[in-house]
């Protein structure tokens, strides 16, 4: 959920990401919840190991891992995921199994930045070629894996703080005064950095250009993208708050449990109607239903990282790597495959509405 973009031919394979996906927050895909690599689809070419940092308890994740295993099997690998649950140790662990079974090459979506460094120099020693995708590691890292693919999260996020600006500059006057809060998801994250710096760049140039309002921040709180954090952060600031004007909510993934808090508090209807304008991240389905159905639905923007294209371009890539190829799309150095900035809103919701995944944008590759 992290960051950058989609040079890929493999369309065909990710919209095989169907209903399956929309149900995937409570589940792990074909894939080892704890330390084995598991099972996987497809066949043929070889395995590919998947290092997920989650799978059960996250759709966001858990429709990458999917997006992994159609993409492999569409094109005759067998993409094997293993559910770290957050733990580095057990990633590195999961990593390690994929070496000694002899893997053609491993993805990794790494738990933090420096963590996969021991198991990315072990892959290496036995010449087994690494992609990471989503959440980048360290840069000293980036440097020895075949290919980096992500999002760019700071185009993303400005994006959808200038959307977010256009809604809060078309009800409030430039005497006024709104309340921001953003509802991060991890401390220290480069995710929560880049998400919240996009945001504001966009959010504060808009305001700016345009006589917005004054604009008093409530700090930050961090939910780690679990629905019981988010709500206890979102009621303890709702309760400190009640005037908040508007949220910029870091993923979709945890938007239920937002609601939920506004819900409890009076600020928002069953039907996600509110006075205060949310942005969003992650392009979720459900959002962009709401907003392309309903034009007072509280959400105004959510960005797209697209996970079914991350997916299919990491696997592309490992693919590549494994059949001793050069990168695909993968360019620089350290080399770098970034999808192109995409924000949902009301004017383009409709288009990229599509019932069968759980987040937009994942149905063609770049």
């Amino acid at each position: 959920m992290n960051s950058v973009r989609r040079l890929m031919r493999g369309g065909a394979a990710v919209a095989a990401l169907t209903l399956g996906l929309v149900a995937c927050g409570s589940s792990g895909s074909n894939s080892a919840k704890g330390g084995s690599a598991g099972s996987g689809s497809g066949s043929g070419g070889g395995t590919i190991g998947f290092a997920d940092q989650f799978i059960a308890g996250n759709s966001w994740l858990a429709t990458l891992a999917k997006g992994a295993e159609a993409y492999g099997a569409s094109h005759g690998y067998r993409v094997v995921s293993a559910d770290a649950q957050g733990d580095p140790t057990k990633q590195a662990q999961q990593i390690q199994t994929f070496i000694n079974e002899g893997v053609k090459a491993i993805v990794i979506e790494p738990v933090n930045a420096e963590s996969p460094g021991p198991a990315i120099a072990a892959a290496k020693r036995a010449g087994i070629p690494v992609v990471i995708v989503n959440d980048l590691v360290a840069p000293h890292l980036q440097a020895q894996a075949f290919c980096n693919v992500t999002d760019d999260g700071t185009a993303v996020g400005r994006l959808v703080g200038q959307q977010v600006g256009a809604a809060v500059v078309g009800r409030y006057k430039s005497n006024e005064t709104v309340k921001l809060f953003v509802m991060a998801l991890f401390p220290d994250s480069p995710a929560t950095q880049v998400r919240e710096t996009g945001f504001l760049e966009g959010f504060n140039s808009y305001l700016s250009s345009h006589s917005g309002p004054k604009v008093v921040r409530v700090p930050d709180q961090y939910g780690h993208a679990l629905p019981d954090a988010t709500l206890t952060a979102m009621r303890g600031v709702i309760s400190g708050n009640p005037d908040l004007k508007v949220i910029f909510n870091e993923t979709d993934v945890v938007f239920p449990a937002v609601q939920e808090a506004l819900s409890g508090a009076g600020l928002m209807n069953p039907n996600g109607e509110s006075s205060i304008i949310i942005g969003g991240f992650d392009g979720g389905t459900p959002q962009i239903q709401a907003m392309a159905s309903d034009p007072k639905y509280a959400m105004v923007a959510t960005g797209l990282d697209e996970p079914g294209t991350q997916a299919a371009d990491a696997v592309q890539e490992a693919i590549a790597a494994a059949e001793h190829k050069s990168p695909i799309s993968c360019a620089g150095s350290p080399a770098m495959r970034v999808l192109q900035p995409r924000v949902a809103t009301r004017a383009n919701a409709r288009q990229l509405t599509n019932p069968n995944l759980a987040f937009a944008g994942s149905t063609t590759g770049g």
